[in-house]
């Protein structure tokens, strides 16, 4: 199942479900210039709303907004990635922002503001989620991994004046320089966010992936824990650590259903 949305329209739907605020990384900016417009669109939209909107489309507005599993994905650059899944039950609903149409000049121009598309897939009993981590990864260019297979840094050692503190931590800082010369060729990046719920307005963030690629090397993923890491990767690896994490984050979301209802 699949629809075209203007940003409007979605945003129209989110603002149904208590909502003001796009999920990340979606925009929207209103066309109306005063009080008027604005007062004509929402009538416009309200009109869409009642006479229009396939309750289908309805059904998967609710999976993004009560999600099991959030999952944004977002790479800016000369064909930027803008796109936010989730899971719920056996649906699982990806959602592109694409570039804008308007002339230059126009203040809604930005990448941001442009339509949504909306894509259901339907499991048997679960989601496909290996499908679901393909539909998120969907149209990032393939870049071979990077040479170096790994590094790992402590954070205090990519500081400007690194204080360095017992032999693990001494050990670690060796690779601060590499990591800091590899990064300064990145030529795009991308970013993987699992999300939590939502707090007030806030969309709030469990864990986040980045990868870079470094020209006239490769393709990195770079993650934090207690340390700074450097994972030389190709899309393939994005995907498995990827669908790990998912299903990971959706047990839990599972154990925590079973503690609240026992």
């Amino acid at each position: 199942m699949n629809w075209q949305l203007s940003s409007a329209q979605f945003m129209h739907l989110w603002e149904a479900t208590d909502l003001d605020t796009m999920p990340h990384p979606f925009e929207h900016r209103c066309d109306a210039r005063v009080e008027s417009e604005l007062h004509a669109e929402r009538q416009q939209l309200e009109r869409w709303r009642n006479e229009q909107l396939d309750p289908q489309l309805r059904d998967a507005i609710t999976v993004l907004r009560y999600p099991e599993v959030p999952v944004s994905v977002y790479s800016p650059g000369d064909a930027p990635v803008l796109r936010r899944g989730a899971v719920r039950g056996r649906v699982a609903v990806v959602v592109d922002q694409l570039p804008s149409s308007r002339k230059i000049g126009d203040l809604s121009s930005a990448p941001g503001t442009g339509d949504l598309r909306v894509h259901v897939r339907l499991g048997s009993r679960t989601p496909d989620i290996r499908r679901f981590v393909d539909d998120l990864l969907r149209e990032i260019p393939e870049v071979g991994a990077g040479r170096t297979a790994s590094i790992d840094v402590h954070p205090d050692d990519l500081r400007p004046d690194p204080a360095r503190t017992g032999v693990l931590h001494n050990a670690n800082a060796s690779g601060a320089p590499l990591l800091k010369r590899i990064l300064a060729r990145r030529t795009r990046a991308g970013y993987i966010c699992l999300h939590g719920p939502w707090q007030g307005a806030h969309d709030s963030i469990l864990e986040s992936t980045t990868w870079f690629d470094i020209a006239d090397d490769g393709r990195y993923l770079y993650y934090t824990d207690h340390l700074v890491r450097l994972r030389s990767a190709t899309t393939e690896v994005i995907a498995n650590r990827l669908e790990e994490r998912i299903r990971t984050a959706l047990v839990q979301d599972e154990i925590g259903s079973r503690r609240v209802s026992s």
